[in-house]
């Protein structure tokens, strides 16, 4: 596996929405650490001079603001290393996409070696295509289950592989009525201005599915399910990275937390 992946994916959607309250200084700190983690197989070390000297964070005031994304948006991974979440499994699918090419590359070269090996007469002798193409192409294809294809619509946004490997940790009671459920929330997070709706592999890793239900065969929706599974954390002060200042105040609108618990968050 490389320790270096020059090219850092953002999935633009997600982030605008995660950082929509954040002020421009903020933002930039963000988005450094972002940046720095990613040259160090997204992870920063739990050293705070070392974030402040990458952050520039001369003065109490900056330290602050590196303090405040780092709650917000970093936790501590077994290795005692921050990490974000997000970036972290990004990290992990492009280092295991990268290997599978670097492996197919090979064998590749060694198939393009033995076709041009002679018979020792400067003659260019191709080997059977059966003992060196062949397998080549079998050991570098993912098999698809016929039930996942049945599920699976190409919505230019999603990553087969990716949702293939969600799908395959789901339960055959999860996998029911899972259709009608994505095809549903793309529906709802879609409008004139665009689509808004996370990949399938998210929909699935992040189990928004749960958050639909099927009664008589028909969908219904609660925008709200996913906030609520959060209340008890805002209640508590327990900060992750996945609240967001906006869910906050959606819950305080709907009764779920008071302005006390709103106040002190």
């Amino acid at each position: 596996m490389t320790d270096k992946i020059f090219s850092m994916p953002v999935r633009v959607n997600d982030f605008i929405a995660n950082t929509v309250n954040l002020n421009n200084e903020e933002l930039g700190v963000y988005w450094r650490l972002l940046c720095f983690a990613w040259e160090n197989k997204a992870m920063l070390c739990n050293d705070k001079s070392e974030i402040y000297e990458i952050c520039k964070s001369g003065n109490g005031k900056s330290k602050r603001v590196v303090d405040k994304i780092l709650k917000k948006f970093f936790v501590l991974n077994d290795e005692n290393c921050y990490v974000q979440k997000a970036q972290q499994d990004e990290w992990e699918r492009v280092t295991n996409l990268h290997e599978i090419r670097s492996i197919a590359g090979k064998k590749g070269a060694e198939a393009t070696n033995l076709i041009q090996q002679t018979d020792g007469k400067g003659v260019g002798k191709k080997p059977p295509l059966t003992l060196t193409l062949t397998p080549t192409l079998i050991n570098n294809k993912i098999l698809y289950s016929e039930e996942f294809e049945k599920f699976w619509t190409n919505d230019g946004r999603s990553i087969k592989s990716d949702t293939f490997k969600q799908w395959k940790k789901l339960g055959k009671e999860e996998k029911a009525d899972l259709k009608k459920k994505w095809e549903l929330y793309k529906e709802q997070n879609t409008n004139e201005k665009g689509k808004f709706f996370k990949a399938c592999e998210r929909f699935l890793a992040k189990r928004i599915f749960d958050e639909i239900s099927v009664v008589d065969k028909v969908v219904n929706f609660d925008p709200l399910a996913r906030i609520k599974g959060y209340v008890s954390f805002v209640k508590k002060g327990q900060r992750i990275p996945t609240i967001s200042d906006d869910m906050v105040d959606i819950m305080l609108r709907e009764g779920l937390i008071t302005k006390e618990e709103h106040a002190r968050w």
